[in-house]
């Protein structure tokens, strides 16, 4: 801070100044997240009534990762003889995935699913949040959450309580360039028949209600829940929920030009 004011000012001093004051004000805030998750914690384990065959096993200190830093968290851990599991009550009821907050845990699979490699996931934490999580860490939880998410996207969907007079479901395809061993017994259009992509599909799913002054359907505003598969285009049909549709277009819909909502 005295530096800052000390010298003249400029971009450069005013950029380092905030980093500066995010990184003090991420420490008082990892301090007091630490502090009541460990409250919780203790309240959790001591109205916890552990199972016959689940055994106590003590209490266990863990470095727990979350938005704003590291922190100690200790709480009670059992262990299942028979299904030669351990379960630690107060992480369950925290939410807490592999040692990590469920806030810092959503940031790294949002990112990991968004950005082109795990690399460019780890900078843009670290440039835009000041979250410091290797591109390691980021593609194993996007791993351990992702069977989990592909479960529920993949769920049978109980059917609404309101009418939607038109639905629309799109979907599109396009090879995606893969490391080898995901390309293992995959036919492709190599001289040795061998693949360097696998298809990945789009789809998406909207409702209408209304038409622009031409006459054009006009798609309801957030209506639209898009769907990305490494599977065939069919496995989008239980994504999007199982519901019969009026019109399927083979290529994603336009955006209008003149509106801001978009045109089928």
């Amino acid at each position: 801070m005295a530096r800052f004011q000390a010298d003249e000012p400029n971009g450069v001093a005013v950029q380092q100044l905030e980093v500066l004051v995010r990184t003090a004000v991420f420490k008082s805030a990892n301090l007091l997240v630490g502090w009541l998750l460990q409250k919780a914690a203790d309240q959790i384990d001591d109205a916890y009534q552990p199972q016959p065959s689940q055994h106590y096993k003590g209490r266990i200190g863990s470095q727990i990762e979350g938005m704003f830093g590291s922190f100690p968290l200790k709480r009670d851990y059992y262990y299942h003889e028979g299904k030669r599991q351990g379960h630690y009550p107060a992480d369950a009821a925290l939410g807490l995935e592999n040692g990590h907050t469920p806030a810092l845990t959503r940031l790294m699979c949002l990112e990991g699913a968004d950005e082109t490699s795990y690399q460019k996931a780890e900078l843009h934490l670290a440039e835009t949040g000041g979250i410091h999580v290797c591109a390691r860490q980021i593609q194993r939880m996007v791993q351990r959450v992702g069977a989990a998410a592909q479960q529920w996207q993949e769920r049978e969907a109980k059917p609404g309580g309101s009418a939607v007079p038109i639905m629309y479901v799109s979907a599109d395809g396009t090879g995606v360039p893969m490391r080898q061993e995901e390309l293992v017994g995959r036919a492709g259009k190599q001289p040795d028949g061998s693949a360097k992509t696998r298809m990945a599909y789009l789809g998406c799913v909207f409702t209408q209600h209304k038409t622009d002054e031409e006459g054009h359907p006009v798609r309801d505003y957030e209506s639209t829940p898009m769907f990305r598969v490494l599977l065939p285009l069919r496995s989008l049909v239980p994504v999007c929920g199982r519901t019969p549709f009026v019109a399927v277009w083979p290529w994603p819909c336009r955006w209008s030009c003149s509106s801001t909502e978009p045109k089928v």
